[in-house]
């Protein structure tokens, strides 16, 4: 499957000229090699000047557009939405970005250190999934949506951004106030 080249450049599909050519100068500065020591900084990069070629073109962009029409599910854009704006608030809860990948985010603030994860959908196998890749590590995974019942360890919580709703470790089991803060924006 091809990348959403609007998704990589974190642009909605209707963006300007000019958005669209900030957008890659942002990630262009973040994710180079020559600035990024990350593994995967390279990749990153080449996903986004292909997207970035594609969309600065005009000729290119209505080629793409027309054949992404197709076959993108209609909810795909609002889903996207919902994760770009969770990751703003997320974003302006005031914790230092150790680590910024494509649908996580990995925060600090003092000693305290809390992995966050973007998804779409999430299930129970999805979470052991993520939870094996992450452990011992406090996370907040925020989910568009979220297949009832979800079965949580004590150091994560899943937060449904379109019920609003909480599941997991509670806010009042959180000895070290690390979720609360979190999902301020949110509750």
């Amino acid at each position: 499957m091809t990348q959403d080249h609007y998704a990589v450049l974190r642009i909605h599909r209707d963006a300007s000229a000019e958005e669209i050519q900030r957008a890659y100068r942002t990630l262009a500065l973040r994710y180079h090699p020559d600035r990024n020591t990350a593994p995967d900084a390279a990749t990153r990069m080449a996903a986004i000047n292909e997207a970035y070629e594609v969309l600065r073109d005009r000729a290119r962009r209505q080629a793409y557009d027309g054949g992404r029409t197709s076959h993108v599910n209609p909810n795909t854009e609002l889903v996207a939405s919902v994760l770009q704006a969770a990751r703003a608030v997320i974003l302006r809860a005031g914790w230092t970005v150790l680590e910024d990948g494509s649908q996580t985010l990995l925060l600090g603030k003092g000693k305290q250190r809390a992995r966050i994860v973007f998804i779409d959908r999430l299930n129970n196998e999805g979470l052991r999934k993520l939870q094996r890749q992450h452990p011992h590590q406090p996370m907040v995974i925020l989910a568009v949506s979220i297949q009832d019942p979800i079965q949580c360890g004590p150091q994560t919580v899943v937060f449904d951004l379109m019920r609003g709703v909480c599941h997991g470790a509670t806010l009042r089991d959180d000895p070290e106030g690390l979720f609360e803060p979190l999902l301020a924006g949110f509750l």
